[in-house]
């Protein structure tokens, strides 16, 4: 029996090639999408997993190598908001260390030497004889980081707290490193301490921007600004070699030494130890020990 032409119209139709390409465009077009997202979901874990284990730089070095993309390359700045934050964390864990003799006890009293209007003369910018410099509380009950130069003369020194009132302690010479000129003292005190968090210093970079924070010439708690001009410095103090320590362009100054260096986050990354200078000024070239090198001390002089 002879087909009708509507059948062979619809035969004909069901076998169009135009109808096989846009079956076979729409399933690829289909494919591709889940495929995009799929791939898309991938990347997002693999870029979160990445984030993670950067924020945790404390815990160990990242394997294996992260390539970076023109569009994923960000500039990191640090804002004057995260540098008071970051003062603001440690400030008061900064203290002054004076030679034994002044009296025990509260004072309102504020440092610094007498100076004139016009430009200060060298004699004037002299740290006072009892100054010695700075040091960090690194624990609350009264445990203090220091540098070892500062008080190898002594036999006796005070710790002032610097606080609205100023606390001044007798302080007791408790553990010395002399090959990282580092010491540590123990002053009692009736309250916890405010104390400073440490860094891991391993992680420290040339140009990472670093706070110093000391008395210099007796002007207490004083901020200075840098970067890490260098991370592993060798440098020679009377026949001494000091090998990988931190190399600053932060200004530090006589009475600074034993201060904290801090990163953005203000945590201490190093101790201020020493300046190159020909006029016994700051010049532009400071040094300070890295903080992982006070560790074995720290942990025998305060778990012993």
């Amino acid at each position: 029996m002879a087909e009708s032409k509507l059948e062979k119209l619809r035969k004909k139709k069901k076998c169009s090639p135009i109808n096989v390409v846009m079956i076979i465009l729409v399933v690829g077009f289909i494919v591709l999408i889940v495929c995009q997202l799929l791939f898309f979901g991938i990347e997002m874990q693999q870029r979160s997993r990445t984030t993670d284990t950067l924020q945790d730089g404390s815990s160990g070095a990242v394997s294996g190598n992260i390539d970076l993309t023109s569009s994923e390359v960000q500039l990191v700045s640090c804002s004057d908001d995260d540098l008071t934050d970051a003062v603001s964390a440690v400030r008061r864990a900064v203290v002054n260390i004076d030679v034994a003799g002044a009296d025990v006890g509260s004072s309102n009293r504020r440092g610094g030497p007498a100076l004139d209007f016009d430009i200060p003369s060298a004699s004037a910018l002299q740290t006072d004889v009892e100054t010695l410099g700075s040091g960090i509380i690194i624990d609350a009950r009264g445990y203090i980081l220091t540098c070892y130069h500062l008080i190898k003369d002594y036999s006796r020194v005070n710790v002032t707290v610097l606080n609205s009132v100023h606390q001044i302690y007798k302080a007791e010479i408790v553990d010395v490193d002399i090959a990282n000129d580092l010491a540590v003292l123990k002053i009692e005190s009736d309250r916890p301490l405010p104390v400073a968090k440490l860094a891991n210093s391993d992680m420290v970079k040339a140009t990472d921007v670093i706070l110093a924070i000391g008395s210099p010439f007796g002007f207490e708690h004083t901020v200075t600004a840098g970067i890490i001009s260098d991370n592993k410095r060798s440098i020679v103090i009377e026949n001494t070699v000091y090998e990988d320590i931190f190399q600053t362009d932060a200004a530090v100054n006589r009475g600074s030494a034993g201060g904290a260096l801090i990163n953005s986050e203000g945590q201490v990354v190093g101790v201020n130890t020493a300046i190159a200078s020909p006029s016994g000024y700051f010049s532009g070239v400071s040094f300070a020990i890295p903080i992982n090198r006070a560790r074995p001390l720290l942990l025998k002089a305060i778990d012993g």
